[in-house]
């Protein structure tokens, strides 16, 4: 019988992620307590790439990166399993995974944890997510649409808008996103919103499952006002589910939503490294994140 070596003495080593890996790295974020579930895992590595750390055949470390084009990437699902902390494996995938960026602007969201190691790899504070949520969701009435405006139901045919539409808003080009979760048969998405005023687009959003029930996002509009109204209309259908919504602090989404009953637990902080968040065009805003790792 073959002796097991314990944490401290295993030989680590560091290679990509495959398909294969993803019920261990759904079994790192359940260690660690994050609510992901291996769908989730199985959208995020479909739409970027990953590393894993691997000890005497065990997964024992994840890091991925997603490049939203030419300029662009977001970093995440960063973990380590609790018994390897602390011997800077961490440190080591992300180091690998910027290795593979070179020359893009980089975003990802910190923990409290994580956060001293992100400033020694050069990354720098630009803002604060809030993530607001409800286990039970109270009722939520239906909006009462503008003047001039509807709403109707995304198809897998407005996924180049929507990408087109998130570009502008945020720089990044994540077409492979909006087809992932608009294809016909996902398992992702339970409902996608356009909102129009006078025929013209005012902004988008998906209702989609995600971790323990529902999330919402992402969620781009010109103004806030109109968010509200893509909220709303989502939420409105969501009565006594678990609902979660990411939010940038500075929207004016987070006061909103604490008064409709999704309170925040948790406010993660938003860091760049190599240059900053794009100046949005034409008001455009990504109000509602996809995921914290997505972006």
């Amino acid at each position: 019988m073959t002796a097991q070596l314990s944490p401290s003495y295993a030989e680590i080593t560091l290679r990509e992620m495959t398909a294969a890996d993803l019920p261990a790295c759904h079994g790192l974020s359940q260690a660690v307590s994050w609510s992901h579930r291996l769908e989730d895992w199985q959208l995020a590595f479909r739409c970027g790439k990953g590393w894993v750390a691997e000890a005497n055949g065990r997964v024992v470390g994840s890091a991925l990166y997603w490049a939203w084009g030419k300029k662009y990437a977001t970093l995440g699902l960063v973990i380590v399993s609790p018994d390897f902390q602390g011997r800077g494996m961490g440190k080591k995938l992300l180091v690998t995974l910027l290795g593979k960026l070179e020359g893009k602007t980089v975003r990802l969201h910190a923990t409290p944890e994580g956060k001293p190691l992100y400033e020694k790899l050069g990354f720098v504070t630009t803002g604060e997510i809030r993530q607001q949520q409800s286990r039970e969701l109270p009722p939520v009435t239906a909006p009462a649409l503008p003047q001039n405006c509807q709403l109707r139901e995304l198809n897998a045919e407005d996924a180049a808008t929507l990408s087109e539409l998130d570009g502008l808003s945020s720089g990044m080009q994540r077409l492979a996103l909006y087809q992932a979760l608009l294809e016909t048969d996902s398992s992702h998405t339970q409902k996608g919103l356009l909102l129009t005023r006078a025929g013209k687009i005012a902004g988008f959003g998906l209702l989609r499952q995600f971790g323990r029930g529902y999330a919402i996002g992402p969620l781009i509009a010109d103004n806030l006002d109109d968010a509200k109204v893509l909220v709303r209309q989502l939420l409105s259908e969501c009565s006594g589910k678990f609902v979660r919504v990411d939010v940038e602090a500075d929207s004016g989404l987070a006061e909103w939503l604490e008064a409709l009953g999704l309170a925040c637990v948790d406010r993660p902080t938003t860091m760049y490294k190599d240059g900053e968040p794009l100046k949005a065009a034409g008001g455009w805003r990504n109000f509602v994140l996809a995921t914290q790792a997505l972006g």
